[in-house]
């Protein structure tokens, strides 16, 4: 049995994207339809996806290994892209189940296939160490999370790559630094900041924003170009290398986030900013990757700014936002 290499695999059948209805994965889903190739986003939730993506509605936290492995030898897929998963603010239960259990039964499935896809696997750089101040992480960076979020993504992680070093997937692993742009979820700060001020500039008063912190640097990267990353990485004839950083390498002081969207905003804020409790930041105070095992391997780089990001987030909320406090005169 030998893995099938993507473009072999492409005349096979369609990209199934895991996850394909979340934030991350409703862009995924359009950058792979956007090169033409068929797609399939298996979900729980029905969300927006591009008219020539399918959907396969189920969670795949509640698929077996033997359910997965059904659907896979079904569709005959050249890439599978593993995007599912809840955030980082679920229970440590839920967490381990939506990221463990269900990259586990997908590596249980990929086994099990008589012709193996291309794997894409989402981690996060919070997998790392808390990197020393002004050091970029790069892919031989130790590994030692300090939250439950990252030590979960890592034993996910480490599944696939054990997986890989055995001869029974294909299969890559991007670690993503801090993701941002058009549909953020309120659960991130870039996400709550632009709530907070579309409902202000809805309600015609001074937006209200009170933190902890805020301080340190990031690396923040644009949903957009994660989603190319991925492409980039499924489709790369023999990437060698199988786990990549996927960042814009350029560390963001935290606190640009919420100055950052206010001004681009133009809606009046009234900013409290408490001092940042004891003990350690996650992640550290100081974050941001080394891309260049990606630009090298992949061709792939981050090209849209840190501020273009973010007015394109803003510009995203402001208009959902007014839209649904708009009066529905059609059931009067």
């Amino acid at each position: 049995m030998r893995p099938a290499g993507p473009d072999e695999g492409l005349a096979r059948g369609p990209v199934v994207v895991l996850g394909g209805t979340g934030w991350i994965g409703r862009w995924v889903c359009a950058a792979f339809a956007a090169t033409g190739r068929p797609v399939l986003a298996v979900a729980r939730e029905l969300r927006p996806l591009p008219d020539d993506v399918r959907l396969y509605r189920l969670d795949a936290a509640g698929l077996d290994t033997a359910g997965l492995t059904s659907l896979l030898a079904a569709e005959r897929p050249a890439i599978v892209v593993n995007a599912a998963g809840g955030y980082w603010t679920g229970s440590l239960a839920h967490m381990e189940h939506s990221f463990i259990e269900v990259t586990r039964r997908l590596m249980g499935a990929i086994d099990r296939l008589p012709e193996r896809p291309r794997v894409v696997h989402l981690g996060t750089v919070l997998e790392y160490a808390p990197p020393a101040y002004g050091v970029p992480l790069t892919e031989d960076a130790p590994t030692a999370p300090d939250t439950d979020y990252g030590r979960i993504k890592l034993a996910s992680t480490r599944m696939v790559t054990d997986a890989v070093r055995a001869g029974r997937a294909d299969a890559v692993v991007l670690r993503l630094a801090n993701v941002c742009g058009i549909g953020a979820p309120v659960q991130s700060l870039p996400g709550r900041v632009a709530a907070e001020l579309a409902e202000a500039a809805v309600l015609g008063r001074p937006a209200r924003l009170e933190f902890t912190g805020l301080t340190g640097h990031r690396d923040y990267v644009d949903v957009r170009d994660v989603a190319r990353a991925i492409v980039a990485a499924a489709t790369a004839p023999d990437p060698g290398r199988r786990l990549f950083n996927i960042g814009g390498g350029v560390p963001v002081p935290v606190r640009e986030v919420v100055d950052g969207l206010i001004a681009v905003s133009g809606v009046p804020a009234d900013l409290t900013v408490h001092p940042a409790q004891a003990g350690p930041a996650a992640g550290g105070l100081w974050s941001a990757v080394d891309p260049g095992a990606a630009a090298e391997t992949l061709g792939w780089r981050a090209e849209i700014t840190f501020a273009e990001s973010l007015a394109a987030h803003w510009a995203d909320v402001s208009t959902a936002t007014r839209a649904a406090a708009e009066p529905d005169w059609s059931a009067a």
